[in-house]
């Protein structure tokens, strides 16, 4: 898992709380720095203030909203990086989500102003304009 090269600070991601824990474990089993939601007691906390959260925390966000995916709300050039994940609390589909999200760490090094969208069979990536 490489450092986002566009940023200055060490890549951090954030993780909202619909978030599963098995996904958090996953991030931090590939050495990834990940900080929670719940962690900053802001259980409950409106998508508006978890966008700013991860905006001064300088993270990547990521969710299983699929509200975070507009880019008309979210437009991937305001932001470090999103990363939706498509899953429900199916054991066989968490499986395939993590072994698409290991490859999205595995394979890309920067996040910035990218929306990812994750399911389990593939990734997609849409960058700033």
């Amino acid at each position: 898992m490489d450092d986002d090269s566009t940023s200055a600070t060490p890549l951090r991601f954030l993780a909202d709380e619909c978030t599963f824990t098995q996904t958090v474990q996953m991030m931090q089993e590939m050495a990834c720095t990940v900080i929670r939601i719940q962690d900053l007691d802001m259980i409950g906390a409106s998508d508006p203030d978890v966008f700013q959260t991860a905006l001064e925390l300088e993270a990547v966000l990521v969710t299983t909203d699929r509200g975070f995916g507009d880019i008309r709300t979210y437009p991937p050039s305001s932001h470090h990086g999103i990363i939706v994940l498509n899953v429900s609390p199916n054991p066989a589909q968490i499986r395939d989500v993590h072994d698409t999200m290991r490859a999205l760490l595995n394979t890309e090094s920067s996040f910035k102003q990218t929306l990812f969208t994750v399911d389990g069979q593939k990734y997609r990536k849409r960058m700033r304009p």
